[in-house]
Formats: structure tokens, sequence, C-alpha cells
């Protein structure tokens, strides 16, 4: 089926969903591939944390792909919204990626991402991992940049988006089996049922069906 994003190439995109989920299953080396995922989630919470007039302390970006964000909330719905916060603002990147990709601005996602880290570097990353991941991040970025290639940054940007959105997906049905699991320990799903009182098992519903939402818009743009 042709695609926007390789119309003279349309088996390069199944190929590069498929990449993109098997590099992350990969021992030890593969989870350096989710982090762009969770350093989108993260700084979800923080910009909300921003916007609600809170504090960000830190952001910890770990290496098993996991991360948090310390913030200082002013009440209750606050603390909701900020928990909210984290899965819709990773999928929402992919779809203004995406979006992005098609204006033919690959160069300017590229150096979008790059700053946008880089900001959370100076800012709020302090934990040695994270420092590494951004490190590394910038220095791919910065190499692609400086040869110029189009194809080059436009297979980048392409292979970021996938990324994104098969993480998305990947980490909502992982929240979804911990929240019927060990809702215990479910992440932010966690958070909010002990904010609400609602399951958190409905919460990752929410997020599943957001992101599904998200899904099927980036499907039209692109079929």
């Amino acid at each position: 089926m042709p695609n926007s994003l390789f119309p003279d190439q349309p088996w390069m995109l199944p190929l590069m969903v498929a990449v993109s989920f098997l590099l992350p299953r990969i021992p030890v080396v593969g989870k350096f591939f989710n982090v762009i995922n969770t350093a989108l989630h993260e700084f979800g919470h923080a910009l909300m944390a921003l916007l609600l007039d809170g504090q960000v302390r830190k952001i910890d970006l770990n290496h098993d792909a996991s991360g948090t964000t310390t913030t200082v909330l002013k009440g209750k719905l606050a603390s909701f919204l900020c928990a909210l916060a984290g899965y819709p603002c990773a999928i929402s990147v992919a779809w203004l990626s995406v979006y992005l990709i098609q204006q033919g601005a690959v160069q300017g996602l590229i150096i979008g991402l790059s700053v946008l880290f880089l900001l959370m570097l100076i800012l709020w990353i302090r934990n040695a991992y994270g420092l590494l991941w951004v490190l590394l991040f910038l220095a791919v970025n910065g190499y692609l940049l400086y040869l110029q290639n189009p194809l080059y940054l436009r297979y980048a940007a392409i292979f970021y988006t996938v990324m994104m959105v098969t993480e998305s997906v990947y980490s909502v049905l992982v929240l979804f089996y911990l929240s019927i699991r060990t809702p215990q320990s479910a992440g932010d799903a966690t958070s909010l049922a002990k904010l609400t009182h609602v399951p958190a098992f409905i919460w990752s519903l929410f997020f599943m069906g957001y992101v599904a939402f998200v899904i099927y818009q980036i499907y039209v743009m692109i079929f």
C-alpha cells in the first residue's frame, strides 16, 4: 500500500516499524532506543507542572528505559493533570512529527528534538545515564546535521517518529497489563487511581484510547 513517507518504497515503512519494535527488545543496548519515548513522556509531566505554576526538581532517565520526574505541585488538581500528561505528550509529539515530515521539515524536527533534550539536560536531568543518553543523542544528530545529507536526515526523522509511535503503543499495553496484575505499581495509572479513587486499569484504558485515537489520525495522514 502506498504511503506518504516512502511513496516509492512502500516496504520501508513496515520494515522500520518492525525494526523499531525489535531494537528495544535487545538486552542492555536495546533499551537505549526506548529512552526517546521516555524522555518525551517525562517532558509531558514537567511541562504540565510548569504550566500549573509548579516546580520541576529533576528528571531521571534510567538504563532500563524507565523515568521519573520530581515535581512540587499545588493541590490535587495540579497533581492530577501532571500525572495525566506523560503518555499523551509522547504520542502527540509523534503526531506532530509525522506532520513535520510530510511538510518536508525533517531538519527542523531533528533540531527541535535535539534542542528540547538539551534544555531538559540543562534544566532538570541530573543522573549519569540521562546525561550520557542526551549527549549521545546530540552527537548523532549533530553528525547528521553536519553531513547535510537529505536522505540520512529524512530516514533519521522517520525512524525517531516510528520509534515514538511503537514505544507509545508498547508502553500503554504494558501499563494495562500492570494495572490488572499489580495495580499498586502501575506508574501514572496508580498515581491517578490514588488521586481519584478510579481503578488504575480504567486510567490505563484511557491512555490506550488516546494512543489509539492518535494512531488512527497518523494512519489517515500517511495513507
